[in-house]
Formats: structure tokens, sequence, C-alpha cells
């Protein structure tokens, strides 16, 4: 059992890649995570997490989903919100279920 599973929290991961690409990320990697593509950027847009971000080795700003965290109760308030400054910039683990204890 994941420290997510324990607190009866369950992960959902929104991508830009295709649903074929995602599938096979999932296999290759055994990510048991559920994953939803996001093509054209959609869900990334009504966030407001779609934005010029560094990209290209840091040398351009590209337009780009940016990693981001959502803690979303059973009546889809939005708890808690971590937007990274870029695509490396992602909270810890502990960092997100000490939140989740402290909000829930």
């Amino acid at each position: 059992m994941t420290e997510f599973e324990s607190r009866n929290i369950k992960l959902i991961s929104i991508a830009s890649d295709s649903e074929r690409l995602l599938t096979k990320f999932k296999e290759e990697n055994n990510f048991a995570v559920d994953m939803i593509s996001d093509r054209g950027a959609k869900i990334a847009k009504d966030y407001d997490v779609y934005w010029f971000a560094p990209g290209g080795g840091g040398t351009l700003n590209v337009k780009q989903a940016v990693p981001s965290k959502f803690l979303i109760n059973k009546e889809r308030k939005i708890l808690w919100t971590y937007i990274g400054k870029d695509k490396t910039d992602r909270p810890s683990i502990k960092m997100m279920t000490d939140i989740i204890d402290d909000k829930i």
C-alpha cells in the first residue's frame, strides 16, 4: 500500500501526450497511476497551468503545461495547489503527504 492509498487518496496524472504514448509509458515503467491524455491542453488551460515556460535547455520559452499538483476533495473543491516553476519543479512525496494530512 502506498502513502497515498493508506490515506484513501486517488492520484491521476494528466499529460499532453497521446493515449497510445501514455499507455506505452505505463506498461514500460510499471506505472500504477491512472493517466489522462490532455491533447490540446484543454485541462491545463482550464487550470491555468499552460503558459510559456523555460525549455530547450533553458535558452527558450516554450508553450507547455507546467507540472502542477492539485488536492481536490470529493466535493470537487481545490484544497491545495502547487504550480512548478519549470518542468523539473515538483513537490516531494513527503511534502504532499504532509499537506494531505493537514488539509483532510
